[in-house]
């Protein structure tokens, strides 16, 4: 049994078989440090080269120790080698740096490369140097290939990274077209979770069902919750997640009930949130359910036209898919547009 042992690497994203080789690890030492090596420049190139957005270092080190969270004696550190020169020129320095990020001495490095042994025995000569499953036969993946074709490497991706990489869907529209129970066809569809809109029971439950009564606090709050449960959805999504709703709905109907806009509210607009914009017509007869107000047909077209201009104001005029027609027609469509979306991540 070791004292201190060293699990190092980009972990760009990390996977079931670096998680493998960590509890395998961890089992062998009192304390087990894993060492995420990160070269910002590098990590922007390669996920740019994948059509990914950057996978930061400290994205990196949450889902890591999100993974390994109770297990105390495991700790997770950030190795910062931006600045050193790429390999075989930068060893030193990056060995150097190691015993800073490591400063209770190092006694052992589990690697799954053994590519690594004699380099680190020629640095670390007083380390034992241990190689856990280097052909890979228990997981046979490498975050290249993650990083090559996410949705067909998705069981290959530990949990708390799935947000990250999980197509995002939002749904949205004015009254009584059919958003939610869309958003909710979908998920069941693709086999994944969605997230409802607050905002449609938020009356009932903190106003006594009185709509008359809101304050802008109400309409922050609302922001808030619904931000809070977009990242649950988010956390068990399978390749894609749905949205029934966000803040620029919120803001719109803060300015319909307040008679302006909440800079709280729209603090939590993100389009970059997103991937595709289904956005539904007012071409579907209103359903009065007691929490409608505005069925006049011409009124609901004016109120389209506000919500339409409000998400290209925000910056989603790019993601924006116009869905419409009856009930038959808005789910093909949108699966059409779903389908095509996964497709391009195969790509």
């Amino acid at each position: 049994m070791y004292t201190t042992g060293v699990y190092f690497g980009r972990f760009c994203p990390p996977h079931r078989g670096h998680l493998y080789q960590i509890i395998q690890a961890s089992t062998r030492c009192e304390k087990l440090v894993v060492v995420i090596s990160d070269n910002r420049t590098q990590t922007e190139q390669l996920c740019r080269e994948a059509g990914l957005k950057t996978i930061t270092y400290q994205l990196r080190k949450q889902w890591i120790a999100q993974q390994v969270q109770d297990m105390s004696h495991i700790e997770v550190r950030v190795l910062d080698e931006t600045d050193i020169p790429a390999a075989p020129d930068g060893w030193p320095a990056w060995a150097a740096r190691m015993r800073q990020v490591v400063p209770e001495g190092i006694d052992a490095f589990f690697v799954g490369d053994q590519d690594y042994d004699e380099t680190l025995r020629g640095y670390f000569p007083d380390s034992a140097i241990e190689l856990f499953d280097p052909s890979r036969s228990r997981y046979p993946i490498s975050a290249t290939e993650i990083r090559r074709d996410i949705l067909n490497n998705w069981h290959y991706i530990l949990g708390p990274a799935r947000p990250f990489f999980a197509k995002k869907v939002l749904i949205a529209g004015t009254e009584s077209c059919g958003k939610t129970t869309l958003t909710k066809c979908l998920a069941k569809l693709y086999n994944t979770s969605w997230s409802e809109e607050v905002g449609r029971y938020y009356a009932n439950e903190y106003l006594g069902g009185d709509e008359t009564i809101y304050t802008d606090e109400d309409f922050s709050r609302m922001a808030y919750l619904q931000a809070e449960q977009d990242y649950k959805a988010m956390r068990t999504a399978n390749k894609v997640c749905f949205f029934d709703t966000d803040a620029v709905v919120t803001d719109y109907y803060s300015e319909l009930y307040m008679g302006h806009r909440n800079h709280m509210v729209e603090a939590f607009i993100d389009p970059e949130k997103y991937d595709v914009l289904l956005y539904l017509q007012p071409d579907v007869k209103w359903v009065a359910d007691g929490q409608r107000l505005n069925g006049d047909q011409a009124r609901r077209e004016r109120l389209n036209t506000r919500l339409t201009d409000m998400y290209r104001e925000f910056g989603f005029g790019g993601k924006l898919m116009v869905v419409s027609g009856d009930y038959t027609q808005r789910l093909n469509q949108a699966i059409g547009i779903v389908d095509s979306l996964l497709k391009l991540e195969r790509a």
